[in-house]
């Protein structure tokens, strides 16, 4: 191919030079011994691709079906994919009936929460006032519930019962890990 395209070029500078200027006495060997003009005619044939010069700028072999594919949609391991991924691991709350992502609270779950937790810091604001240092720890205790709370603790009661999600203790450890024994995971009490 190279060989072909620099003969083509070659013969086009010939011809340049010897069409639009007259051979001058500068051009001229000083040796005398002169290089003989070489005027290849190249045959028409209509097998060769250089003819049509619209081919020079096609592509002329397809790329195989992962290039395309990975030009096309990207590569997942690159980090440059198209595509929508899954998610394989969405669940349902079987008792509000709403979708959540696993490791992830369900949306109506988490506001219920969230508005329960609001409730707790403005009884702990209220608590402890503005500009006095916040040195103890605190204890929530609900409507109807007696627990004996030593001096170190505040204690915080809230007006309402205990909801059903919001456990007696939430300090409490859901894992049990003791040495040279099988973990048991474990639920965590006050529930009702």
């Amino acid at each position: 191919f190279l060989k072909i395209m620099s003969e083509r070029a070659n013969f086009c500078a010939q011809n340049f030079l010897f069409r639009f200027m007259a051979p001058s006495p500068e051009l001229v060997t000083v040796c005398g011994s002169t290089i003989p003009l070489q005027y290849k005619i190249f045959p028409q044939n209509p097998d060769n691709f250089l003819n049509p010069s619209i081919v020079w700028v096609t592509p002329r072999r397809r790329h195989c079906v992962e290039l395309r594919n990975t030009k096309r949609f990207g590569r997942k391991e690159w980090g440059t994919s198209k595509m929508i991924p899954m998610k394989r691991d969405i669940r349902v709350d079987h008792k509000t009936g709403e979708y959540f992502q696993v490791g992830k609270l369900a949306p109506l779950t988490y506001k219920k929460i969230m508005e329960e937790t609001r409730l707790i810091q403005q009884k702990m604001a209220e608590s402890f006032g503005t500009g006095t240092p916040k040195d103890k720890d605190v204890v929530v205790l609900y409507k109807g519930e007696q627990k004996e709370v030593p001096d170190k603790y505040r204690v915080i009661e809230m007006d309402h019962e205990r909801p059903a999600f919001f456990s007696a203790n939430l300090m409490q450890k859901t894992r049990d890990i003791k040495e040279g024994e099988d973990s048991q995971t474990l639920k965590p009490s006050g529930l009702s």
